[in-house]
């Protein structure tokens, strides 16, 4: 697939995405903290799984990714990390979603829940540091040095 020309509105609606993948952490993060019903737990859970589906995709064909194998074709190595952190980012959050799904409802239940959902989380950001900075280094160097 061809990459989607990186103009100011793809940056943009990747932006969005994860201003929208933000907006949704906190929702959880509330809803888990403050003692929601399982089934609007589940339901957000549910709901991050088939974004976050929709924002690797997003990042993977045509986006970001794209970019820089077009650029510099020798970062393929990061790419492929990155994107075996996606699968795994995916598959950790499809687990906490089906975990608050059949919870028994116990405090300890939750506890898990809470503290698998928090683990993505941080995983989450070492991810999108890594993933900015490929994009930093690829966009300022490899860019600027071919000038």
């Amino acid at each position: 697939m061809k990459p989607t020309p990186l103009t100011p509105e793809a940056l943009d609606a990747i932006a969005d995405e994860h201003e929208v993948l933000a907006d949704l952490y906190e929702r959880i993060l509330s809803a888990l903290e403050g003692g929601a019903d399982q089934l609007s737990c589940a339901a957000l859970l549910d709901e991050l799984v088939e974004k976050l589906a929709e924002h690797f995709r997003h990042e993977e064909r045509g986006g970001y990714y794209s970019h820089v194998l077009e650029i510099a074709p020798w970062r393929a190595a990061a790419v492929k990390e990155l994107e075996r952190q996606h699968a795994d980012l995916y598959k950790s959050v499809a687990r906490v979603a089906q975990g608050a799904r059949s919870a028994d409802g116990s405090a300890q239940s939750w506890a898990v829940i809470r503290k698998d959902f928090n683990e993505f989380l941080r995983r989450c950001v070492e991810h999108e540091s890594k993933e900015k900075r490929l994009i930093q280094e690829t966009f300022l160097l490899d860019v600027a040095a071919a000038d």
